[in-house]
């Protein structure tokens, strides 16, 4: 058993209280190192999107940052990925963080988006952020790429004004809507933003991007909730220029999620290395197949989830293969005085949308709000360690190993 899992067993109701408490200023410091790897990295990764280059190197490119930079900065402390690198091209979702088998190499006009976390002793930054491939830099991007950027991009700058003490999540979801249906977009199903915890990515009731269909307005009540103080939200807004409905890709899973609660006398060599390996470098958090060792670790995966040890992330796709999806993600502290936002904004794709939001409608008034919002400082690039990572360099393959 890990040395985390002994921990956690011993995790009082109070301990959990007094780690996420966040008028301890020591809690919140931990939440803004996280973010400070965030920071560094994303930029990074996205600066490499451009025809041509490989989805897989991009992905290995991201995760190797987080850990060089983790390792460099905070030695006394537990620390790395809270969320692997994934990247999803055009209608693809989320949680796409393949192997070389299943590579794709950027074309021209791709909608890329770039989600990635970092933990400082279990307190978790995520972000997400996305750009168009743009063949000629100088001229915008126009057409549906254009649309569902900017309804991703306001639909978050509205849920940042509105998440505060005592708004109603479903207040949330509707401006979430609104917005996206003056773009001619819909929010994806099936994607949310919720409450983080120390070493949990979703710690309470989420907020959900759209509403779902079968769900009736007399019952939407049961389901509503207050937004409270005290809280560490990953606002994660995802809009297409489809229908809002998902599908599940050929994909095989490339993300999985160690289920705690769950145990099993394993008898296959290679099921017992990548459950080893697992509990020892990735703990709680969710890591990506190609992060594991070796071929015969990535083999033992498929018992792990014959016996429930694992929980894949599934990749989902939108409708139709035309359809273009968008995601925005940010870390954000909500107190008392106003928001903390930890993980900042990056500049946005030169897009030019046909669509705007009109003059006088509830969604125009709601990004027209005053904004209290506290931005973390940047930290300088003295400030961070030196790493040398050569994008491209480091590339998992998958070849066939013996079973036992």
């Amino acid at each position: 058993m890990a040395a985390m899992e002994v921990a956690m067993t011993n995790y009082t109701p109070s301990r959990f209280a007094a780690d996420n408490a966040l008028t301890d200023t020591s809690v919140v410091e931990k939440y803004k190192l996280a973010a400070n790897i965030v920071n560094a990295v994303l930029p990074q990764v996205l600066d490499k999107v451009s025809t041509g280059i490989s989805v897989c190197d991009l992905c290995q490119f991201g995760d190797d940052l987080i850990t060089a930079y983790a390792d460099g900065m905070y030695k006394s402390m537990d620390r790395g990925i809270a969320f692997p690198t994934c990247v999803s091209v055009n209608n693809y979702v989320q949680h796409m963080s393949p192997l070389a088998d299943t590579d794709y190499n950027l074309q021209p006009g791709d909608v890329v988006k770039v989600e990635l976390g970092a933990h400082i002793n279990g307190y978790i930054a995520t972000a997400a952020h996305t750009v168009v491939v743009n063949p000629n830099p100088q001229q915008p991007i126009q057409g549906p790429a254009a649309d569902v950027v900017c309804a991703a991009y306001c639909a978050q700058e509205a849920v940042l004004r509105l998440l505060r003490p005592g708004v109603k999540a479903s207040e949330i979801t509707r401006a979430i809507t609104e917005i996206g249906k003056y773009y001619r977009c819909q929010p994806v199903e099936g994607t949310y933003s919720s409450p983080m915890k120390r070493f949990v990515l979703r710690g309470g009731k989420d907020i959900e991007n759209r509403f779902a269909d079968d769900l009736f307005v007399q019952d939407l009540e049961k389901f509503d909730f207050q937004v409270e103080a005290n809280q560490v939200y990953q606002i994660n807004v995802v809009m297409t220029t489809g229908d809002g409905k998902v599908k599940a890709v050929d994909h095989k899973p490339c993300v999985f999620q160690r289920d705690v609660n769950k145990s099993y006398q394993l008898k296959m060599k290679a099921a017992r290395a990548a459950y080893n390996e697992i509990n020892k470098n990735h703990t709680v958090f969710p890591f990506a197949t190609r992060s594991l060792s070796s071929n015969q670790a990535r083999l033992g995966l498929t018992s792990l989830l014959q016996h429930e040890l694992i929980t894949p992330y599934p990749p989902m796709r939108s409708s139709r293969p035309t359809d273009l999806v968008a995601q925005f993600k940010l870390t954000v502290l909500v107190t008392p005085n106003g928001l903390i936002r930890t993980t900042l904004p990056l500049e946005l794709p030169y897009v030019h949308s046909q669509y705007c939001i009109p003059d006088q409608t509830p969604a125009s008034q709601i990004l027209a709000s005053t904004l209290p919002l506290e931005l973390i400082k940047p930290v300088s690039e003295k400030s961070l360690p030196q790493v040398s990572i050569n994008f491209g360099e480091h590339r998992i393959s998958v070849e066939d190993v013996d079973m036992d």
